[in-house]
């Protein structure tokens, strides 16, 4: 490879694309209903990052790369580290202050962030990008950085190697693209409907396709040679008709795709990124009348600070809203936030991403940190600032990365029993290993008293729609069975208070797709004057399919759906169905207690969504009464 420098030109409908794509990308992670599909954002920005990579470092000519790996692989370090780094260290530093309870996993993720490696670390660690109870992880939102990272310190190698095999760059286009149709079925076979899909999701190897398709764009549709002179009048209204087609796919997906789909994962993302690629080759075109409205100042304003903003988004949100809001916003608390994002963005951009993109780090450390104490009083107030709070925060961050800060209260899940089974093969629960360990006699007498002060509870009269109040005990159905995740751990004692011969089968974590295999076990209870409460969709989304399944091994009792009030983004998708199930079935009945919760965060445990005992009593009280009605 040759010294040369980078050479490409500026395209400001790029930047509105970027700006799009980023938007879509904050308006999904907030939860807005019309946004469901913005996730897709980030696809945009992977075939993005393919061309514009690709088209720096291609040869007008011949098979001799443009830049030289040394060269290349700086310019991107000044691009992308110091912003993330800075990011990183300021989060870490502000939930140690105010956060404590997230340090247990927040340590392992700024570790693998900094490396950039996130990406794996969230599939080996179980972390779903559509899930994980309490407060998220605010760095998660960097596994599309790693993916990125990873993919230029080996893309301009194989560009390397491919150019001096293959020769001609027609031809390597085809293997490039044979490569993303690889990457895009590995996605497929992988991906299994129902369950969580974050393992297709953050895989480098099941997302390549997207950063390889921008890739073949660069060979097939070289930026350095595109030109007005050579398009017919024919084929400029085409060029213009097939990139307002594009826009358009573009903005439907955002509105009507979600992650819930499987033809996403079996396809979809790979057309979404061939329409992705369409629209950019469009836009790149001198001739692009899309290319010069994208190119509208407020759009390239957005899309020159995207990165910024992809950057500070995720943690602005996660750390400044409380749990009950997570999938639920508040829009005056999501007006302040989007502005301290922007401010953030851009004093990113001014201040860090900029100065070291043209002096580099030398020259940027020189100007802006200075320790010389001979020239602190000629120095200006910014640049003391500076020179104060990074040795400061790096201090602080290294503090609570080897562990010396002591952490606040864990995840209340791992506290939690893992299964628990009542009046069925197992009477008794499964403790997870945390949780393995004799009782003292202070706790057992604690539990001892709990259970004696819900066996004594009045029953004081009640209106039907009273759920504080406790119904009068009485059991009509000749058998009951309760299946459900943790929730049902939580309310199993106060059930099976109520109803002494109640078979109830709980475990955490619980999707429908394994309660599905779990029914055959409980087929005597599908009898007539039976009654089957299923308490799930906590953990997230299942497929029609599966939900007729379970259903349908019950069709001669009556059930009881229970619906969810999850601070995620897939409650509303979940209550949806669970209602659309009950409306079609007579002796199907839904427990609403998603509108019992909604304005009760006091019910819920610190994570938003294990209960307190105030939520235990309202949620066994809502069955009772239902039970008790259509009897």
């Amino acid at each position: 490879m040759s010294g040369k420098s980078l050479n490409h030109r500026y395209i400001p409908g790029l930047d509105g694309i970027r700006a799009l794509a980023v938007l879509a990308v904050i308006a999904y992670h907030f939860n807005f209903s019309w946004a469901r599909g913005g996730f897709l954002g980030v696809d945009i920005f992977f075939v993005l990052s393919g061309y514009l990579i690709t088209s720096t470092i291609l040869p007008l000519k011949g098979n001799q790369l443009t830049v030289s790996l040394k060269t290349f692989w700086i310019g991107r370090f000044r691009r992308l580290l110091p912003a993330a780094y800075v990011m990183i260290v300021s989060s870490f530093v502000w939930t140690m202050l105010f956060h404590k309870e997230l340090l247990h996993t927040l340590r392992g993720d700024a570790l693998s962030s900094i490396f950039y490696s996130s990406n794996w670390w969230f599939i080996f660690h179980k972390l779903s990008y559509f899930d994980s109870f309490g407060s998220p992880s605010p760095l998660k939102n960097l596994w599309s950085l790693a993916i990125e990272e990873q993919f230029y310190l080996i893309w301009p190698l194989l560009l390397m190697i491919g150019l001096y095999i293959v020769q001609k760059q027609s031809q390597l286009a085809k293997v490039v693209f044979l490569g993303a149709i690889c990457s895009a079925l590995v996605m497929a076979i992988l991906y299994q409907p129902g369950a969580d899909p974050s393992r297709v999701y953050y895989g480098t190897d099941t997302r390549c396709f997207e950063l390889l398709i921008g890739c073949w764009l660069a060979l097939v549709w070289p930026m350095k040679r595109l030109s007005s002179q050579k398009l017919s009048t024919k084929h400029v209204k085409k060029l213009n008709s097939m990139s307002f087609i594009a826009l358009t796919i573009f903005l439907v997906s955002i509105v009507y795709v979600d992650e819930y789909q499987s033809f996403l994962y079996r396809g979809g993302m790979f057309l979404f990124c061939l329409n992705a690629a369409i629209l950019i080759a469009c836009v790149c075109h001198p001739v692009s009348i899309l290319g010069k409205i994208l190119a509208w100042k407020p759009l390239c304003w957005i899309g020159s600070r995207s990165y910024g903003i992809y950057l500070w988004h995720y943690p602005v949100m996660v750390l400044g809203t409380p749990i009950h809001e997570i999938g639920n916003p508040s829009y005056w608390r999501v007006a302040w936030q989007i502005v301290l994002i922007i401010m953030i963005a851009e004093l990113s951009y001014r201040f860090i991403e900029m100065p070291i993109r043209k002096e580099g780090f030398k020259d940027y450390y020189r100007k802006y940190l200075v320790f010389n104490k001979n020239k602190w009083e000629s120095i200006s107030l910014s640049r003391k600032i500076s020179t104060v709070m990074v040795p400061l925060f790096l201090l602080v961050f290294f503090t609570g990365m080897t562990g010396v800060v002591g952490e606040g209260q864990e995840s209340t899940s791992s506290s939690y029993p893992t299964t628990i089974k009542i009046n069925g093969d197992e009477p008794t629960a499964n403790l997870n290993e945390h949780d393995k360990q004799p009782e003292t006699d202070e706790a057992t007498t604690s539990k001892e008293k709990e259970v004696e002060d819900v066996q004594q509870t009045e029953t004081p009269k009640q209106d039907e729609n009273d759920v504080h109040a406790v119904p009068e005990k009485k059991e009509f159905y000749s058998g009951i069975l309760a299946i459900g995740d943790s929730l049902m751990i939580d309310i199993a004692p106060t059930l099976h208070t109520i109803y002494p011969t109640i078979t109830i089968d709980g475990k955490i974590g619980r999707q429908v797709s394994q309660a599905v295999k779990l029914a055959p076990n409980y087929a005597s209870f599908n009898q007539p004057n039976n009654a089957v409460i299923l308490q799930l969709g906590t953990n997230g989304y299942f497929t029609n399919d599966q939900m007729d399944t379970l259903l349908n091994a019950f069709s001669n009792a009556d059930i009881y759906l229970v619906n969810t009030r999850v601070p995620r983004s897939w409650e509303a998708k979940v209550n949806e169905a669970l209602l659309q199930k009950a409306q079609e079935h007579e002796h199907i009945t839904l427990i609403d207690w998603h509108a019992a919760a909604l304005n009760h965060p006091e019910y819920f445990a610190p994570d938003g969504v294990h209960l307190e005992k105030k939520g235990v009593e309202v949620l066994t009280n809502l069955i009772q009464q239902s039970l008790q009605k259509q009897n």
